[in-house]
């Protein structure tokens, strides 16, 4: 997804802190519950930012994570933060990892922003073992016919890519996944809007400033209001045994 790379402003911590996305650690800690993960789990973070949930699992659990990201300029500031911890910079449509390597993908608020979701969850496929466990957390759209507005804008935020929810679960099947946890978790994105309003006023302040003006704000927000924007946990397993 080209454009402004809202995640690089350090003005979006001020309201989504370390983790940059909605409810925190809040979901993270649920998805390692019911997907009964430990200290003897491989995971990949998928869009990993800054380093905070791969920090996270560690500090936590002691479950060792590598984390992987694009931008040159997150993954430098994770390496300085967090020197345990392995992070690549690379995409998620073609991983640079070993087939059936990762007991568990977590990809929260990061698939909407894959350029090609369709490749990058047939990576995260081939990188899970057999059994192995894909955790989203992401945005969606409750008026998906109206997603379609949002694509003039040139910026990458997780927002311009809401999902169509009935299309992602048709294409995690048709990839081999199969999905066995949704939850609807919109209150926490509703919680980050109040906070953000507080913070610069209104919402469309907030992606004026975090995009650096390449957008304009007014109309971005606008164009999201439409789509009614909604936030989901779902985790899916990948169907077969494990070769590992």
């Amino acid at each position: 997804m080209g454009g402004c790379n809202a995640y690089e402003s350090k003005r979006m911590t001020e309201v989504t802190g370390e983790t940059l996305r909605p409810g925190g650690f809040r979901l993270t800690e649920k998805a390692v519950r019911l997907c009964g993960l430990s200290s003897g789990d491989t995971v990949l973070d998928l869009g990993c930012g800054r380093g905070a949930t791969v920090n996270y699992l560690y500090k936590t659990h002691r479950i060792r994570s590598i984390g992987i990201d694009p931008s040159e300029k997150l993954i430098g500031d994770a390496r300085k933060r967090y020197e345990f911890a392995d992070f690549v910079t690379d995409r998620g449509e073609k991983l640079p990892f070993q087939s059936e390597h990762f007991t568990c993908v977590f990809a929260e608020c990061t698939l909407s922003l894959m350029e090609d979701l369709n490749a990058a969850l047939k990576e995260t496929f081939r990188v899970l073992k057999g059994g192995g466990k894909l955790v989203v957390t992401d945005v969606y759209a409750k008026n998906p016919q109206e997603v379609d507005g949002l694509h003039p804008f040139a910026m990458n935020s997780c927002l311009r890519g809401l999902h169509d929810l009935t299309k992602l679960e048709k294409t995690l099947r048709e990839t081999g996944f199969a999905v066995s946890y949704r939850e609807d978790c919109s209150d926490l994105l509703k919680e980050l809007m109040v906070q953000t309003v507080f913070t610069f006023g209104s919402m469309a302040e907030f992606w004026n400033v975090t995009s650096g003006n390449c957008v304009d704000g007014w109309r971005y927000q606008e164009a999201l209001k439409k789509c009614k924007p909604g936030y989901f946990l779902m985790i899916a397993e990948k169907e077969g045994t494990s070769c590992g």
